[in-house]
C-alpha cells in the first residue's frame, strides 16, 4: 500500500511522484482499469482539482504513467550494434536484455496485459505507442536478416509476440513443461530464439 513519506506543502515534483506511486499501487492491487483521477486522489491524498489541473482526464493520467515504459524499453534494450563483432553476438545480447527487462519490471507486465485484454481508445493508443517504440529497433534488426529468406518485420513480430505471451504468464504454471519464471528457463528461451533466428541471420 502506498504511503506518503513527508508532510506539509508538497512541490510539483512531489505531487507528480505521489500520483505515479498511487497509480502503481492501484494497478498492483486492482488493475489499470481502476485508475482514475478520483482514485489516485484518494490514494495519494491529493486534491482532485490539483490532479485535474495537471492531468486533465483519467486517460491523460494513465498515459502519463504508461509512457514511462517506452523510455524503459529504450534505456534497457537499446544496444549499439557497432559494439558487437557479429550479428549473432548482437542478437544474443538483444534477446537476453529484452527478456530480463520485461521479466523484472512487474509494472510493465501489468500494462501489457491490460493492453491485450481491454479494447478501448486508450489501450489502442497505448498499443500504438508500444508499436512505435518497438519500431525503433527494427532498422538495426532488419540489417541482420537475410531478406531473401524471411521478412524481418514478420520475424520480429513473431519473436516479440511469443516473448510477451510467455513472460506475461508469470508464475501461473510451466509452459510445455518449462518454467520460464526461473533464470534457467529464461536462458533456455533466449538460446532457443537465437537458434531459430540463426538460420536467417546474415554472416
Amino acid at each position: 500500500m502506498y504511503k506518503r513519506r513527508y508532510s506539509g506543502r508538497r512541490t510539483a515534483l512531489q505531487i507528480e511522484k505521489d500520483a505515479m506511486e498511487a497509480v502503481r499501487t492501484i494497478i498492483e492491487e486492482k488493475g489499470v482499469s481502476f485508475v482514475t483521477i478520483k482514485e489516485v486522489s484518494r490514494v495519494s491524498k491529493t486534491d482532485v482539482i490539483v490532479l485535474e489541473r495537471r492531468y486533465k482526464s483519467d486517460e491523460a493520467l494513465i498515459r502519463a504513467y504508461t509512457s514511462q515504459f517506452d523510455f524503459f524499453l529504450n534505456e534497457h534494450i537499446g544496444l549499439d550494434p557497432k559494439e558487437y563483432q557479429t550479428s549473432e553476438e548482437f542478437f544474443r545480447a538483444l534477446i537476453t536484455r529484452f527478456i530480463e527487462s520485461i521479466y523484472k519490471n512487474k509494472d510493465m507486465q501489468s500494462i501489457m496485459v491490460w493492453e491485450m485484454y481491454e479494447d478501448s481508445s486508450l489501450t489502442r493508443k497505448s498499443a500504438r505507442r508500444r508499436e512505435a517504440t518497438l519500431k525503433e529497433f527494427l532498422p538495426e534488426f532488419s540489417k541482420l536478416i537475410d531478406t531473401d529468406k524471411i521478412i524481418p518485420e514478420a520475424l520480429f513480430a513473431v519473436l516479440t509476440g511469443g516473448l510477451y505471451y510467455i513472460l506475461l504468464r508469470g508464475k501461473r504454471s510451466t509452459f510445455c513443461g518449462i518454467d520460464f519464471s526461473t533464470k534457467q528457463g529464461r536462458q533456455v528461451l533466449a538460446e532457443t530464439l537465437l537458434k531459430i533466428t540463426k538460420t536467417f541471420l546474415l554472416r
